[in-house]
């Protein structure tokens, strides 16, 4: 046998050893890469899921803080609607301290209106120190329109309510019998130049008269 047969044989083994070599080194690269894809995959699952958990609880503590907000906004509520009964109260207890009534809520149909607080002169001897009353007076009347009159004719609403007061010494407003007068002829005052409907009750409230 020629030696160049000889070089072929020995050369024919190790190329296929090589190859073998070549073939598990492929595989093991091939193992460590499947490895480090399913690593990988499973940290951004992982990752995603402690995400999405952690948005759960954003939402939960939103939810709950928007709910106690909600809360603290009733309570704020109720105690404003708290304040302003005890205001009321004690605006009725100095009504009625001074012997004045302050004015109930409407009846349903009927306005409410406010006039601004008037303080006026009352009638006294000659020599004497002036004297003067302080009210807040309320016209119930029977609708919108009456109410919106009196707002346009403001000006002689007052005048008549001033003279009357000044025609009124002290002593005619110290009980209620004369203050209920005084009232009845506000309203009959009013009535008279009124169009659109007729004053139906006057209440005072913060009423005082000087000493």
């Amino acid at each position: 046998m020629s030696e160049e047969a000889k070089d072929t044989k020995k050369a024919e083994p190790q190329a296929e050893g090589g190859s073998d070599k070549t073939g598990k080194l492929g595989l093991i690269l091939a193992a460590i890469n499947l490895v480090l894809v399913i690593g990988i995959g499973a940290v951004v699952f992982l990752q995603f899921q402690k995400e999405k958990h952690k948005e759960s609880h954003s939402d939960i503590d939103a939810h709950a803080e928007a709910h106690g907000g909600s809360g603290e906004g009733h309570g704020a509520e109720k105690a404003e609607h708290g304040g302003g009964e005890k205001a009321e109260g004690g605006e009725h207890g100095g009504g009625h301290g001074g012997g004045g009534h302050g004015a109930p809520a409407a009846k349903k149909g009927d306005q409410l209106v406010t006039l601004e607080q008037f303080t006026v002169n009352l009638a006294t001897s000659p020599g004497t120190p002036p004297r003067y009353a302080r009210v807040i007076i309320a016209l119930e009347v029977p609708s919108s329109k009456t109410a919106q009159e009196i707002t346009q004719k403001l000006a002689p609403v007052r005048n008549a309510i001033i003279d009357l007061f000044n025609s009124k010494r002290p002593t005619d407003l110290q009980g209620g019998e004369g203050r209920n007068f005084l009232k009845e002829e506000i309203r009959n005052a009013l009535n008279s130049f009124l169009i659109t409907g007729k004053v139906k009750s006057v209440f005072f409230s913060n009423f005082a008269v000087s000493s």
